[in-house]
């Protein structure tokens, strides 16, 4: 009689006799497992304390506001994000940035509630196996293409008389009294911009001996080489320098500026024109205003492109805007003069009947060095006309967007703000003397509460008889 063939083994009985046959002649945890793994993990110390002594971690300096040239780039392990964010535009980065990696990281937790499967052969895995590596090729993709990009604001190096300068303006400590970027002390003037308003012979002057320059200055006389003049002055001519554009910034402004702001003589006239608007506002104002213009004034009906445009692209047309400046108008001959009397009558000139009654008035003096329009009309200094309630929340910038510079300028009462009684060149920071009233400057007024350096010499003029202190 034939005997019946043993009943087939189900898939968790022959798991579970595999599982017992592989523990048969195994070894203990302790001590054989633990000291094995231990071996290896003081191998593994003793060769990353190797590496940190043989090949130390380059440390960066510290961050600097004012340098042009630096390019954040991530850690390695984050490069494949860095260039998985460079996959959606700016409106949708919160979804790159937050919402696919939370859903990510959900899948992983729900995994092996999604995988009941009891198989371990990767051959009976295919679909998950499969799965993995797709992840994996394309998460080492991106890390590749990371590494590889291009920065999306390319730079210029700095040359090493720069770096210099910048170590020792480091070294001596000059951030205790002058600011740059916001970052540093307020007991002197603000250097931001220093580089565009001194040159360089200014500046050694002033290095050198700075009371010669400014009488009874609280800046001390420091002792330099010449080597360590030489790279200050160098590092300071680049604060305030022009910024630079990538190929792309005209393209962007002419798809979404041009339709409201006129760029020399071309676009709209919705918007003030932004023809000279680096002579009146910085990147960063520019680069805030665009990406979000209600944050920066308020009542501002600017659309905001901070949903619109990535980052790097807002950044590129305000460097484009920043390096917008006013050409000098050419030089105009005086009409000759004659001896013949001049006619005063009462009349009004025909050339004031030409502009239309409801058209905003002309600018009737030079604009030049008097762009900060709100100064004077704000309030009516010197009989100045006051601007309109309907104007509120208008900035400088917008003024000469409507009001043009009238053809025949009229003669401005003369200002009854005191004169500057001594040389102003390299005397510009005002408010270092009479801000505190040293060496007995007159203290500026309660009224003038709010202003700065650049709006003292609209109102106060060089006067006839300079002093020679």
């Amino acid at each position: 009689m034939k005997s019946s063939p043993p009943p087939k083994k189900s898939r968790q009985e022959a798991y579970k006799e595999e599982y017992d046959a592989s523990k048969v002649g195994g070894e203990t945890f302790f001590p054989d497992t633990l000291v094995r793994d231990a071996i290896i993990g003081l191998i593994i110390v003793a060769a990353i304390i190797v590496l940190a002594v043989v090949i130390p971690a380059r440390s960066q300096p510290p961050a600097d506001p004012t340098s042009t040239t630096y390019n954040p780039r991530p850690e390695w392990y984050f490069l494949f994000f860095f260039e998985f964010l460079k996959l959606f535009p700016g409106y949708l980065e919160p979804v790159a940035a937050v919402i696919i990696p939370t859903v990510a990281i959900l899948i992983l937790v729900l995994l092996p509630f999604l995988d009941r499967s009891p198989e371990r052969r990767w051959s009976r895995r295919k679909y998950m196996i499969g799965a993995g590596v797709v992840v994996v090729v394309f998460l080492g993709a991106l890390e590749i293409l990371g590494a590889l990009s291009a920065p999306a604001q390319p730079a210029g190096e700095e040359s090493p008389l720069v770096q210099a300068g910048r170590d020792v303006y480091n070294e001596i400590n000059c951030s205790y009294c002058h600011s740059i970027g916001g970052v540093g002390g307020a007991v002197g003037p603000d250097l931001s911009n220093v580089g565009s308003q001194l040159t360089e012979e200014a500046m050694k002057a002033y290095l050198q001996n700075p009371d010669a320059m400014v009488s009874q200055t609280l800046h001390p006389k420091l002792l330099f080489t010449e080597e360590e003049l030489n790279a200050l002055v160098a590092y300071l001519k680049t604060l305030g320098a022009p910024v630079t554009y990538s190929e792309r910034a005209p393209v962007l402004f002419e798809r979404y500026c041009a339709a409201c702001h006129l760029l020399n003589r071309e676009g709209g006239t919705v918007g003030p024109d932004l023809s000279a608007i680096g002579d009146r506002r910085s990147i960063t104002f520019l680069e805030s205003f665009t990406s979000d213009p209600a944050t920066v004034l308020s009542g501002s009906t600017m659309p905001a492109f901070k949903d619109t445009l990535t980052r790097e692209q807002i950044h590129d047309i305000a460097a484009y805007l920043a390096s917008q400046h006013a050409v000098a108008p050419p030089v105009t001959s005086k009409p000759p003069v004659t001896s013949t009397p001049p006619v005063t009558s009462t009349t009004p000139s025909p050339v004031t009947t030409t502009t239309p009654a409801l058209s905003p008035p002309p600018v009737p003096h030079e604009v030049a060095g008097r762009e900060s329009c709100l100064v004077c009309h704000q309030t009516g200094v010197a009989g100045a006309p006051v601007v309109p309630a309907n104007h509120a929340g208008r900035t400088n910038n917008m003024c000469l967007g409507c009001h043009q510079p009238s053809p025949v300028t009229t003669t401005v009462p003369a200002s009854s703000a005191p004169s500057i009684p001594h040389e102003v060149a390299g005397r510009e920071s005002c408010l270092v003397c009479h801000q505190t009233g040293v060496g007995e400057a007159p203290r500026v007024p309660s009224d003038h509460a709010g202003r700065t350096n650049d709006i003292c010499q609209v109102c106060h003029h060089a006067g006839p008889g300079e002093d020679e202190d």
